[in-house]
């Protein structure tokens, strides 16, 4: 590493960095630090790592405030753009799949329209919270993504799997019976979804997959909506 060989070759007093080493079900941080010390005539290093996940977690709840969608309560598209990215690495890094799903809520404007904003607002404020329970890892993410469009994040999590989780939130949020009787045939809330899964690699960009989920998206619409539309993309680097 540079910095340590900055050190090491006197270039620099010492090299200070601050890394994540999450696990599935707990965030955390570390701090390590390289100095060197003279004995005698000769010259040593130490590095030491100190557990900086409080202050971690402190820092990350005030950031989070600026980054949370004021009506619905869940995390808004900035912060979505930024943990995509950074889970993007992540799986690259350790090879493994990632999981993404845009969810429309179908005919919203005709909700809208004939209950007015108000309830349309109660709408989407009754979805995040349901999505809120499906998202509980450090790895796991739900955002606004736009309008009525909702977006969900899942790391280490295959194509089989995400479909599992998937299928479980739109049962849920049937199980709302918001009702939208213009609607039809249903005359209830219903979603369509894109669903996109790849192992990230380099020869793939984050644009392809955001692309896909919206493709498959488009597809569950065009194909009659209340639908979930899923790809698992096999990607060779």
């Amino acid at each position: 590493m540079k910095g340590i060989n900055a050190v090491i070759n006197a270039e620099q007093e010492a090299f200070y960095l601050e890394y994540p080493c999450h696990s599935d079900d707990e965030k955390r941080w570390f701090m390590m630090r390289v100095v060197p010390f003279k004995y005698s005539t000769d010259f040593y290093y130490v590095i030491t790592h100190q557990n900086i996940t409080e202050r971690k977690l402190a820092e990350e709840e005030v950031q989070k405030l600026a980054n949370i969608d004021g009506l619905t309560d869940i995390f808004n598209r900035g912060y979505f753009d930024s943990f995509l990215e950074q889970e993007w690495n992540r799986c690259k890094r350790l090879n493994m799949p990632l999981s993404l799903a845009l969810i429309d809520l179908d005919d919203f404007k005709l909700l809208n329209d004939t209950y007015g904003h108000q309830q349309g607002d109660e709408c989407l404020k009754q979805v995040a919270a349901v999505l809120k329970q499906y998202t509980k890892r450090p790895s796991d993410i739900c955002a606004r993504f736009g309008g009525e469009e909702f977006v969900l994040v899942y790391g280490n999590t295959n194509s089989e799997q995400a479909t599992i989780i998937i299928n479980a939130i739109v049962e849920q949020l049937k199980q709302l019976n918001i009702c939208n009787e213009l609607s039809l045939p249903s005359k209830t809330l219903t979603v369509s979804v894109g669903l996109a899964s790849v192992i990230p690699c380099n020869s793939y960009k984050i644009q392809n997959m955001v692309k896909e989920a919206d493709d498959l998206l488009y597809k569950a619409k065009t194909a009659g909506k209340n639908l979930v539309c899923a790809a698992d993309l096999t990607v060779v680097d």
